[in-house]
């Protein structure tokens, strides 16, 4: 679950600083369907993975705007 939650996390913030959206929304299946097949449970599993996945990527939108700004 720890590994889980490292490898949502950096997808995350490389998905925020390169993509919008829509590749968060694939992302977020991913995730979905990923615990399914894995058999982590469906919910609280799944909720903390997803949780994770959209607060990184605000943190990589967040530095991509600082990126952007600084150059």
């Amino acid at each position: 679950m720890l590994w889980g939650l490292v490898a949502v996390g950096l997808t995350g913030i490389l998905l925020g600083l390169r993509f919008r959206a829509p590749a968060l929304l694939a992302a977020t299946g991913f995730v979905v369907a990923a615990c399914l097949v894995l058999g982590w449970g469906f919910f609280w599993t799944t909720l903390v993975l997803v949780l994770a996945l959209q607060c990184a990527y605000l943190v990589g939108l967040c530095l991509a705007l600082v990126w952007r700004r600084l150059v």
